[in-house]
């Protein structure tokens, strides 16, 4: 938009200084050749300049639209009474189809689906469709960080140093970083499995 707007301004800047030398010729015939330019032709060029213009405005504004016009989700993390909650929220224009929530390690490269350790009275079935401003909230069973300390452990090699919360979607993958507390609630809820790990 900034380009567009440095344009105008320069367009501004060359009709008023045209302007003003007409006028100044018109002022002062005596001391100046008497040439004025011809304000019907040059409005011609304005008029065709304005145009190329307003296409370039309507293109910009096309493209901001396909730009906003994606899915968008807010990923919250928390611990709350020793169970690790996850909160999503759609905020984009477009809706949101989670087809999957899970653990991935950028180091291996694997993902680890978290439905089986999520608890939300009962299991969530993926693909769930969140349209702007739905949620979907999860927070692990009671107990059962035990067993994602296991699973973890056998995915990851007892390594969760780099692991990641991704939420994978039909058009994309929403990747963020896991809370130290919640990597120290997983390390700490089987200590056996991470002897080379300490909690943050």
């Amino acid at each position: 938009m900034k380009y567009f707007v440095v344009f105008g301004v320069l367009i501004a800047c060359i009709v008023s200084a045209l302007l003003g030398f007409t006028l100044g010729i018109n002022l002062n015939p005596e001391s100046t050749t008497t040439y004025v330019l011809s304000w019907g032709s040059l409005g011609d060029w304005v008029a065709g300049i304005g145009a190329f213009f307003a296409v370039g405005v309507a293109l910009w504004q096309t493209h901001q639209m396909r730009r906003e016009d994606v899915e968008k989700l807010s990923i919250n993390q928390r611990q709350i009474r020793g169970n690790w909650a996850i909160s999503i929220v759609s905020c984009g224009r477009r809706p949101s189809k989670v087809i999957g929530v899970g653990l991935y390690s950028k180091k291996s490269g694997v993902t680890l689906p978290l439905k089986s350790f999520i608890f939300n009275d009962r299991q969530p079935k993926f693909p769930i469709t969140l349209d702007y401003s739905d949620s979907l909230e999860l927070f692990t069973a009671q107990g059962r960080l035990l067993d994602l300390a296991m699973a973890a452990t056998h995915s990851f090699n007892g390594d969760i140093a780099d692991v990641e919360l991704i939420v994978q979607t039909t058009m994309t993958d929403f990747k963020q970083a896991l809370p130290e507390e919640t990597k120290a609630a997983i390390i700490n809820a089987g200590p056996m499995f991470f002897a080379g790990a300490r909690a943050p």
